[in-house]
């Protein structure tokens, strides 16, 4: 039996943490503005999320980068699952100081939240896969995955994933505000 942290905080959305699982991530723009608008700053999310990843030790497995949000499926670490706040706090602020330093915008809001699930099915994953990669055909960017330069459909296709085992008997421990 795998098991899990669950950790709640005020303001925020409650988190499942478990190690070496793979979770959906998805994360917004304040107020949906267009701030990822250049081939340049998608290229620039690209290598912090690269790097945030690395720093972290979470496995990329997925990931899509429009002009005013993200979506990527990752593995958690075998150890250590909770750090996920981190790797998001430092990928969001890491883009958020670059930017505004470019736009001459000190202080200015640049990420909204972020939303994870801990994906529990093979279904769950491939609704999830899905979605990521035909997010761009959705918003009318291209008319098929393969088409958009800004997400890893083409690596995605020559990976190798072990998906197994998915484990819904999870055992979870409750921790409030992390």
């Amino acid at each position: 039996m795998q098991t899990g942290t669950y950790k709640t905080a005020p303001h925020t959305p409650a988190h499942l943490f478990q190690e070496d699982a793979l979770y959906m991530i998805t994360a917004s723009t304040y107020q949906k503005q267009p701030y990822i608008n250049s081939n340049e700053r998608k290229t620039q999310w690209r290598d912090a999320f690269f790097k945030a990843c690395e720093l972290y030790h979470w496995h990329i497995i997925a990931w899509v980068v429009l002009i005013n949000h993200y979506h990527v499926i990752l593995r958690s670490p075998e150890q250590n699952a909770t750090n996920l706040p981190k790797l998001i706090a430092s990928l969001h602020k890491f883009t958020a100081r670059r930017w505004n330093i470019e736009d001459n915008k000190s202080g200015r809001k640049i990420w909204w939240n972020y939303w994870d699930t801990c994906l529990r099915t093979e279904r769950d994953f491939e609704t999830r896969l899905r979605y990521i990669f035909w997010n761009p055909v959705k918003h009318g960017l291209v008319s098929r995955p393969e088409n958009y330069q800004f997400s890893n459909y083409q690596d995605f296709l020559r990976m190798e994933i072990d998906l197994a085992p998915f484990d819904p008997s999870i055992e979870v421990k409750d921790v409030s505000e992390y």
